[in-house]
Order: C-alpha cells, then sequence, then structure tokens
C-alpha cells in the first residue's frame, strides 16, 4: 500500500475498527521491509558469478563451465608494483607499490627493465573472495616480501573517512620513512594495501606462491628449497619450513625447488621446480601436520590444475594424481612456459604462438603471436574463459578470444609483466574451493533501517556448503566499504541501513556436487510500537505514545506506528492490535 493510499485513509470517516485495521496495513508497509527470491526473475536482480538458473529454472547451482573475477593481477617485476587490470574493459584499474617509490622515496631500488634485480614481484595468487597476494622474490639477499591487497573495504590510516588509494596507472608513493628497510604499517600510503610482511628465508628467492583450501597461503623458497605457510588474514606463520626432500617411503625424484604452486581440492600442492621434479606436499589445511612430501618426473615450469589432472609448461606433460603417472598433452606442440586449464577444462599454453587443445588431446586453435606481442610469462584465463598472454618484454598483456584464437588486442600494463601464478583467481575458484557467488541490493526506501534475519531453502550435498553474509549502508556507493557479516538462517543480523547488499556463496564438494538454492528472504526488523524495547508491546508502550502526542517523530520512531510522520491517537490504535498479550496487559 503507497503513501498516498494510507494517507486518504487516514482522512476519510471510516468506521473505527475498519480505519485502524487500514491503518495497520499502512503501518507494515513503512515500518517493515521484506524481499523473497525465489523466481529466475528474481535470482536477476543481483549479480551471478559462476551460478546460474539455466541448468534448472528458479534455482542457483554452480555452472558446469567454471569462470573468475573480471579482474587480473599482473606483477610488474622491473618495476617492483602490481596491476590491477579489468578483463572486461582491458583497463588498468589501478597500481600498487610492492616496494619502496618512486624514484626520490627513502628506500628506492632502481632496476627499470631487470626483472632480476631488487624486490622483482613475480607471482600473484587471488582468493575466492578477490582479495590479491603479490610476493616480492627478492634477489638482493633479503627475505622475500608477500603483500596483501583488498578486493573491497579499505583501511583508513589516515582516519579522514575516506579511501585512499591508486587509480590508473600511477600507484601511490611508498616511502622508508624510518630507514628500516621494511614495510611499516605506518608506511603504507596506500589503503588497499592491507599488510606487507616478509616471508621464509634469507636470500630464499620466493618463487612459489599458492591458496589452500582453508584460504590461507604456501610461499616456496627456490633457494633454500622450502615452503612456508602463512596467515592470509594478517600474513603471520603458520606452519614450516617445510623441506622439499620427500618424506622416506614416498615417491622420490629427488628434492626441488620451487617454482610456482597450486593446491587442488584434497589440499594437495602441487610445484613446478624449472627443470626439476613435479612436487607432491599433502594436509596443507593443517597448520600443524605432519605433510607427506613426495617428487615425480616432469615438473619443469608453468603449473595449472584441471580435470583431476597436473599439467605442466617447457615439457608440456599432464601428470594423473590417481596413478602416479605421466604422459605429453595430446596435442600440445607449441613451446610452452605459461600454460592454463580454462573453465571447461581445455588445456592452453604457449611462449610465443599461443595453442589451446581439449582434455582428450583435440587440437582446438593456434593463435601465433600479436602485433607488439613479446615472449609470454604466464597464461591466465578471465572471467569470460578468454585468453590472456603475459608479454614478459612488451609491457602488455596480450588477449585471445577463448573459443577460436582471434586476436583481441594487447594493453599496457607495467613494466616488465611476469606472472607465472593464479593471476585471475581461476584455480582457487574451480580447482581449490569450487564456488560461484550470487550478490543483491535490496532498498528498504527508509535511512537507518534495522535489519532483522535473512532465511532462506537449500540443498546442500555431504561436504558442500551455502554461506550467506549481508552488509548494509543508507547510502549504495558506501556498501563496498562496509564489511560483510555471516549470518545462519533466521538468526539475528546486526546490520543496519536503508540499502542491504547479500552475498550467497555456493561451495562444492570435493566431487564436484553442487548446492541447490531454492529461494532466500531478508527482514527488516519490526521496531514499530515497542517504545520501552523490551521485546514486548504492552500497556507501557501505549502509554509512551499517549503521552507523545503532537511530537514529530524521528525516523523508524516507534511511536510513529503507522508511518505518516506524525504521533497521533491513531498510532496508539494501532500499536492497541499488535499489544502481545490480551487487554495489553504488560
Amino acid at each position: 500500500m503507497n503513501k498516498l493510499n494510507c494517507e486518504l485513509i487516514q482522512a476519510r470517516r471510516l468506521p473505527v475498527a475498519l480505519a485502524v485495521m487500514l491503518v495497520l496495513s499502512c503501518s507494515s508497509a513503512v515500518m517493515a521491509a521484506s524481499k523473497t527470491y525465489t523466481f529466475d526473475a528474481d535470482f536477476d536482480q543481483g549479480s551471478l558469478s559462476g551460478v546460474n538458473h539455466s541448468a534448472v529454472s528458479n534455482q542457483l547451482q554452480l555452472n558446469v563451465v567454471g569462470t573468475t573475477f573480471p579482474v587480473m593481477w599482473i606483477a610488474n617485476a622491473g618495476e617492483d608494483t602490481v596491476t590491477k587490470f579489468d578483463t572486461v574493459a582491458n583497463v588498468e584499474l589501478a597500481r600498487y607499490r610492492t616496494w619502496f617509490g618512486p624514484s626520490g622515496q627513502p628506500g628506492y631500488i632502481n632496476h627499470l627493465n631487470n626483472a632480476y634485480a631488487g624486490a622483482a614481484p613475480s607471482r600473484t595468487a587471488v582468493d575466492i573472495t578477490g582479495n590479491a597476494y603479490v610476493l616480492n622474490r627478492w634477489f638482493d639477499n633479503r627475505k622475500p616480501v608477500l603483500l596483501k591487497i583488498l578486493a573491497e573495504g579499505f583501511i583508513d590510516r589516515n582516519g579522514n573517512g575516506v579511501m585512499d588509494s591508486s587509480s590508473g596507472a600511477t600507484p601511490k608513493a611508498l616511502g622508508d620513512t624510518n630507514g628500516n628497510g621494511a614495510i611499516d604499517q605506518s608506511e603504507i600510503t596506500d589503503e588497499r594495501v592491507a599488510w606487507a610482511v616478509a616471508v621464509g628465508d634469507q636470500n630464499g628467492l620466493g618463487r612459489s606462491l599458492c591458496i589452500g583450501t582453508d584460504g590461507n597461503l604456501w610461499v616456496g623458497m627456490f633457494n633454500t628449497q622450502r615452503y612456508y605457510k602463512y596467515s592470509s588474514v594478517d600474513g603471520s606463520l603458520l606452519a614450516g619450513p617445510v623441506a622439499t626432500t620427500p618424506t622416506l617411503g614416498q615417491p622420490s625424484s629427488g628434492a626441488w625447488q620451487p617454482y610456482g604452486c597450486l593446491i587442488d581440492k584434497n589440499g594437495v600442492l602441487w610445484s613446478a621446480s624449472l627443470g626439476g621434479p613435479l612436487g607432491k606436499i599433502t594436509n596443507t589445511a593443517s597448520n600443524t601436520g605432519p605433510y607427506t612430501v613426495a617428487s615425480f618426473p616432469g615438473g619443469m615450469y608453468g603449473i595449472a590444475l584441471g580435470n583431476n589432472k597436473v599439467y605442466t609448461g617447457s615439457n608440456n606433460v599432464v601428470f594423473d594424481p590417481a596413478t602416479n603417472t605421466s604422459a605429453p598433452i595430446g596435442g600440445m606442440s607449441v613451446g610452452s612456459s605459461g600454460i592454463v586449464v580454462d573453465g571447461a577444462g581445455n588445456i592452453i599454453a604457449g611462449n610465443y604462438a599461443v595453442q589451446k587443445v581439449s582434455p582428450g588431446g583435440a587440437l582446438l586453435w593456434t593463435a601465433p603471436l600479436q602485433a607488439n606481442g613479446a615472449f609470454s610469462v604466464g597464461i591466465q584465463v578471465d572471467s569470460n574463459n578468454d585468453i590472456f598472454q603475459i608479454g614478459y618484454s612488451s609491457n602488455r598483456v596480450h588477449k585471445y578470444r577463448g573459443t577460436d584464437g582471434a586476436p583481441l588486442g594487447t594493453f599496457p600494463v607495467g613494466n616488465i609483466p611476469y606472472t607465472y601464478s593464479d593471476a585471475a583467481g581461476f584455480a582457487a575458484r574451480n580447482s581449490t574451493n569450487p564456488t560461484g557467488t550470487w550478490t543483491v541490493t535490496f532498498d528498504s526506501s527508509a535511512a537507518g533501517t534495522a535489519w532483522d534475519k535473512i532465511n532462506w531453502t537449500d540443498l546442500v550435498p555431504a561436504g558442500a556448503s551455502v554461506q550467506v553474509q549481508a552488509r548494509a549502508a543508507d547510502v549504495e556507493a558506501n556498501l563496498t566499504g562496509q564489511t560483510y557479516q555471516t549470518t545462519s538462517k533466521n538468526s539475528p543480523l546486526p546490520v543496519t541501513g536503508r540499502f542491504i547488499q547479500i552475498l550467497t556463496r555456493l561451495n562444492a564438494n570435493t566431487t564436484n556436487d553442487s548446492p541447490i538454492l531454492f529461494d532466500l528472504t531478508v527482514n527488516s526488523l519490526q521496531t514499530s510500537c515497542d517504545v520501552d524495547k523490551d521485546g514486548d508491546v504492552d500497556i507501557n508502550d501505549l502509554n509512551l505514545i499517549r503521552a507523545a502526542t503532537g511530537q514529530t517523530p524521528a525516523a523508524n520512531d516507534p511511536r510513529d506506528a503507522n508511518g505518516d510522520g506524525k504521533i497521533t491517537i491513531n498510532d496508539v490504535r494501532a500499536c492497541t492490535f499488535k499489544c502481545s498479550k490480551a487487554s495489553c496487559v504488560p
């Protein structure tokens, strides 16, 4: 019932009982907000990423063909920065410093056009919520440095209430103001950068970074042949060192030097090794171990997961963990350093030319290097299953249409882009934690709305999950600055604001069985009439309303039961029908 109709009802001379009943209808329309999403059209009011209602209507399930975020994180090894790149608009959204700079800032190290000096970031990883992690390798006898960059929200270090962060190709300055040779929290000026910590071993040379099933980070030291586990929340050490020497009694082709890693849905870490064996570490979700270590022939260069297999570049080998056997990747004939598996399980690799083959070994296409192209150090799949080649010496990324390899352009990033890793979160979302999200925003039309509960109906196979989070703000644009609150079915929801944004995450189990979301309902808190906020409506509340007759209520004032912006005898009558006990006794 709209506001105009409510006002007309109140202006007419109707029988008291009828008038009060209609006033109650007006009260419900103004004071309470509720929305149920259950049909395809309802779900389409939000954003679907990795989930669909096309397989079965009027419900959400995970996609058969995987996808990821429309954002890619490219480490620029020659200038100690990382680029946040929009893979749909094909533009650099922001650039962040991973070490001190630019020239003139204390602590700056000039190694432009040299990817093998200074901090030299090259490994990035993206978690299932979109946060990015970047690892500085460090070639100058220092410990590698690991940083976290937030996908949403910020750390208001200067207390001005707004996000101060990079936009476009010019990163915010970063200086070693205290001269201690480390990035301190107080020195970080870009408020999207959550933290930066030294990791691993002195002169360890960090050449491996991947995200586990628990969301935490494994970092590999090339020189010292060890892995460490770090918290994704604050960068604190959780476990390690774990030596790459195979455990007694396990398959062994010797220890290896970490050169890129990925973790599968069973929590097994697989590591490339720059010409050495393929490494394996089990039980990575544990912080205490034991960690079983093994190695197999043929780890080589880049690494990819898909089709329950492990693929390595340079040698173009596929490894089957079920049988511990290796074979050439069928149909793959180009030289490769970068390698990746797309959402349909096809394998893409290349150095100069880029080639795509099916899981069964059929050649799907071969694409020559584009104009302004260069030797590639990394291949990525974007949210549309198109392909990006990281052009090492071109300072650009090169895009190809995923269906046929047609050239889609080359686009500038930073100096010497160098990224052997899960730079778009594709492996994290499809191999490590098969997941998809539905995000929707509902407008209550009233500032300061107190939200009550969210309820939903789902079907969850064993080992799968449906997770719901919410955040609220009076201004829709401010939602991204709020922290999501996790909730369970029909539990109190401590968020307040006109707009509520709900993120529902569907996670498959290890056999890729998808949960199903049938419907979701959100309700605001019913605050009208309970003036003394004791959880009921009784004569005490009625007396407080009667005593306030003629006053002007504040927004969401429980005394203004009919929401007409006035406190009158009509509010007393409306609340009489809401009394918790007969005769409105306390």
